[in-house]
């Protein structure tokens, strides 16, 4: 897909990165840009892999390998990279009288800041040592690797759909930042090595309390699609998709979680046309949205943005 991001307020602008900083023993954003760029190009690509499908009368099951990358550049200036998050996951997919689908399996994503990014970063901070082992800030990066992924789709009817997935980080698992990880996550590679104290000791933050075993750092997700046919040429479709982030209990900053306080929430709704005549048996579809949430780059986790998004997808 290929998408034109127009944020609609100031204070949605991605101009900052996030640092632990060990002396404060808060996370503080840092400026890189201050020229408020309102529009923004974002590309996404990724591949789903079927394996071994199997049919037993109105029962279908097919493991499957994915993967995929998605960026967002600057739409003005020198049009920077501000970064990439990177994706996969495997798992199995059981489909009943062709309407009720349950997916079970793993999934790993992790973000990357882009080096011009980095770069300006420090020619707006003269000074600003983020890589020794004796400098006060650590850049932050959002990682999940690996979670277990589990959802169910329905489609009672041919031209509607319902979706609901639940993301649950592993046992052993990867998390960033440190104050997202829950109490009981070991680091992978060993077996009793505490991940929560782990991360934040390696951000330099110290003396911090885990949190109680109901923070799981829970991700949850659902979403409607309708579909109106238009004759030959294709359908009209509309689309809404609600992600629920147990992480928001943090607030994002040491010492801001609370089993009291409400978990993030985002919201997406728009529609748009897909075509109907293939092109080497892909489709084609047009799309317009808005978004209320977090900017579409995961290290941007930190960053509530409202923006409208519009542009093609090709899939197939």
């Amino acid at each position: 897909s290929f998408r034109y991001l127009g944020v609609l307020d100031e204070a949605s602008v991605p101009d900052s990165v996030l640092v632990a900083n060990s002396e404060s023993q808060q996370y503080e954003k840092i400026m890189y840009d201050n020229t408020l760029q309102r529009g923004y190009w974002q590309m996404k690509s990724a591949v789903n892999v079927g394996l071994l499908r199997v049919t037993l009368g109105p029962v279908q099951a097919e493991g499957y390998i994915q993967g995929g990358l998605n960026t967002v550049f600057q739409k003005q200036g020198s049009v920077d990279a501000l970064g990439f998050d990177g994706m996969y996951g495997a798992g199995m997919t059981m489909r009943f009288f062709g309407i009720v689908a349950i997916q079970a399996g793993f999934h790993h994503f992790s973000s990357h800041w882009g080096d011009e990014i980095l770069a300006d970063l420090q020619e707006s901070n003269p000074g600003l040592d983020l890589y020794s082992s004796t400098s006060t800030y650590h850049l932050e990066e959002y990682t999940r690797g690996n979670s277990w992924l589990a959802g169910i789709s329905l489609e009672p009817i041919t031209w509607g759909r319902l979706y609901f997935f639940a993301e649950l980080p592993m046992k052993k698992a990867w998390i960033r930042p440190g104050i997202h990880v829950p109490a009981d996550t070991i680091k992978p590679g060993s077996e009793d090595t505490n991940q929560f104290e782990n991360i934040t000791g390696q951000e330099g933050l110290s003396g911090l309390t885990a949190y109680d075993s109901s923070y799981k750092a829970w991700r949850l997700q659902t979403g409607l699609e309708l579909r109106f046919p238009v004759r030959k040429m294709g359908s009209f479709f509309l689309a809404g998709d609600v992600q629920v982030h147990q992480d928001g209990q943090t607030l994002h900053q040491v010492g801001g979680y609370d089993p009291d306080n409400p978990w993030e929430f985002e919201y997406t709704v728009g529609g748009g046309f897909e075509f109907n005549q293939s092109v080497l048996g892909r489709k084609m579809r047009l799309e317009c949205y808005y978004h209320n949430g977090r900017f579409p780059l995961l290290n941007y986790f930190f960053q509530r943005s409202k923006y409208v998004v519009m542009g093609i997808a090709i899939s197939g």
